[in-house]
């Protein structure tokens, strides 16, 4: 297994390769210290969740248009927050999640974020 980082203008993306899958585990760095996980295989894209920072959803969304890959999907849990992020994917979510996040604790949370963060953060939610 080989690993590198790569420094960004606001976060940090290590990358570990396996040689049949990539793993690029994205540190935001942001007020929340996020951390998204993009899975690589034959050119495929699975992105485990979201960027909730409009900085770091441009950056990221950049990373990973340089790697020129097919995105398959993005998946959520915690929150929904970050709906402005690669709008065009695929979005997953267990049906339980999907109602935490839209109205439960994780809507919640991400109410509260966006009274403390401002217009900084993606305050969204996902579909």
């Amino acid at each position: 297994m080989e690993k590198k980082t790569i420094h960004l203008e606001k976060g940090d993306i290590l990358i570990y390769d396996f040689k049949s899958i990539k793993v690029h585990n994205y540190n935001t760095k942001d007020a929340l210290n996020d951390q998204v996980v993009l899975l690589e295989k034959n050119k495929k894209l699975l992105i485990i969740e979201s960027p909730t920072f409009y900085e770091n959803n441009e950056e990221l969304e950049q990373y990973i248009k340089s790697l020129n890959v097919s995105i398959e999907g993005v998946l959520l849990a915690y929150h929904m927050g970050g709906g402005n992020f690669l709008p065009q994917a695929k979005k997953y979510a267990t049906k339980q999640d999907d109602v935490y996040g839209h109205q439960g604790g994780g809507k919640t949370l991400i109410d509260n974020f966006t009274s403390n963060f401002g217009e900084v953060f993606d305050s969204k939610i996902h579909k």
